[in-house]
C-alpha cells in the first residue's frame, strides 16, 4: 500500500516538529536565547531509519521562561512546559494524532497517536542560560479503532508498533546573550 507523503509528514521527526526559521514565533516571558541543538539517537524500537530518524539530528530553537513555565519555540509553534523547583530542570509534553490513511469502503483507516516528551536541565536557573542538555522521546501507537497493518513495515514507516524513538540533546546558545529584563522605574 503506497501512502501519500503528506500523510506521513506528521509522523516524521522533521514533519512533526517543523524546525524552520525560529524568528517566526512569538516569545512569551524572558528570552533565554536561540540554541543550536545537536541530537544523537539514543534509542529506537521502531526500526532502523523509521520515520526518517537518523543517527544525528541538528536543529535550532528559541527558549523563553516566565515564572515556572518554559517555552520551546520551533518556528511554527510554541510549546509550554514546566520548570522544576530547582529552577533548571524542565519537562515539556505534547501530542498529536496523525491520519496515515482515511477510512473508506469498510476499512477503518490508519491513525497514529504520537506523544513527544522532552526533559532537560538548563545551565542556569535565571535568564543567562548558555546551554542545556536533555532527551526528546517520540512514542507512537495505533489509535483506537484504526487498522495500520498495511502501513507497518512499508518503506519509511515503522517495523513494529507501539514503538519509540529517543534522542539525547545538547543545546548551545548561538550568538550573544539576550539583554537582561529591565527593572521597573520607581
Amino acid at each position: 500500500m503506497r501512502l501519500p507523503l503528506v500523510a506521513l509528514a506528521g509522523l516524521t521527526l522533521a514533519g512533526c516538529l517543523d524546525f524552520r526559521k525560529v524568528d517566526d514565533a512569538k516569545a512569551p516571558g524572558d528570552m533565554l536565547g536561540t540554541y543550536d541543538v545537536a541530537g544523537k539517537l539514543a534509542t529506537s524500537t521502531c526500526g532502523e531509519g523509521a520515520l526518517g530518524a537518523g543517527k544525528t539530528w541538528n536543529f535550532q530553537i528559541k527558549l523563553t521562561r516566565q515564572a515556572n513555565d518554559i517555552y520551546w519555540l520551533n518556528g511554527q509553534e510554541t510549546l509550554v512546559g514546566d520548570i522544576a523547583n530547582d529552577g533548571r530542570s524542565f519537562s515539556i509534553q505534547s501530542g498529536v494524532q496523525v491520519v496515515v490513511s482515511q477510512p473508506g469502503r469498510g476499512q477503518p483507516g490508519c491513525m497514529i497517536n504520537r506523544r513527544d516528551d522532552a526533559d532537560g536541565k538548563l545551565s542556569d536557573s535565571g535568564t543567562d542560560v548558555e546551554s542545556f542538555d536533555g532527551t526528546l522521546d517520540f512514542s507512537y501507537e495505533v489509535a483506537k479503532g484504526s487498522d495500520c497493518s498495511d502501513w507497518i513495515g512499508t518503506e519509511g514507516a515503522v517495523s513494529v508498533i507501539p514503538c519509540s524513538i529517543g534522542y539525547a540533546l545538547d543545546g548551545r546558545r548561538s550568538g550573544a546573550a539576550p539583554e537582561a529584563p529591565k527593572a521597573p522605574k520607581d
